[in-house]
């Protein structure tokens, strides 16, 4: 461990531009990803045929491992970064709409009576009801989201890639270069924790305005 930490100091300015380009295509995928996991949901919630019309492909998107998906990927986009942050949006988005539609239909429907008894129009329910019951199960799936998007970028540059985290420790680990090797995988670990962290940093701060 401690040469891992001396290569990360004497290497950062070699090992900081791979962890940049690894970090937009998470954060690039991840918006993506989690912008149409909520759209959709809130879209299938309100209309049953659309929600049973495409759930099958929704699960069969979660229990697919999205490694396998890259070289598919890869034959209709080539081998820029756009394959790593469609294939990070594809991992993020399930989970999140999945999530989201599950807190949708769990709002009390006392709550929508109550509305109903106050004569509240449907934008005034779907802002004062819907959204705010919905927003834990919303943050629950984009912190899973988190998890399956840092996963899916590192696995699609291993497959599709020449820069970036994961091409980096195939080919150090390929010459025995272990500690630089692990400084990359330290900083993997540091980037996946932040953004965890920094989701349910998020959430803490809109759920105790609520």
């Amino acid at each position: 461990p401690s040469d891992t930490v001396q290569v990360l100091f004497d290497k950062f300015g070699e090992i900081w531009p791979n962890v940049w380009v690894t970090i937009k295509e998470i954060l690039i995928g991840y918006v993506i990803g989690i912008s149409l996991g909520i759209s959709m949901a809130l879209l299938f919630t309100s209309n049953r045929f659309a929600e049973k019309a495409v759930s099958p492909y929704v699960v069969f998107l979660i229990v697919t491992p999205q490694i396998i998906l890259v070289p598919l990927l890869m034959l209709w986009m080539g081998f820029g970064i756009e394959v790593k942050f469609t294939a990070v949006a594809l991992s993020s988005f399930p989970i999140t709409m999945i999530s989201t539609m599950t807190g949708v239909k769990n709002v009390s429907a006392h709550r929508y009576e109550l509305m109903k008894s106050l004569r509240a129009t449907k934008l005034q329910t779907f802002f004062k009801v819907l959204i705010p019951s919905a927003i834990p199960n919303v943050f629950t799936g984009m912190r899973l989201a988190t998890i399956f998007a840092t996963t899916a970028a590192v696995g699609a540059e291993l497959i599709s890639g020449n820069i970036g985290i994961g091409p980096q420790i195939s080919y150090y680990t390929e010459f025995m270069q272990v500690d630089i090797a692990f400084a990359y995988v330290y900083m993997m670990m540091l980037i996946s924790v932040l953004f965890y962290t920094l989701i349910g940093f998020i959430e803490n701060m809109i759920l105790k305005r609520r």
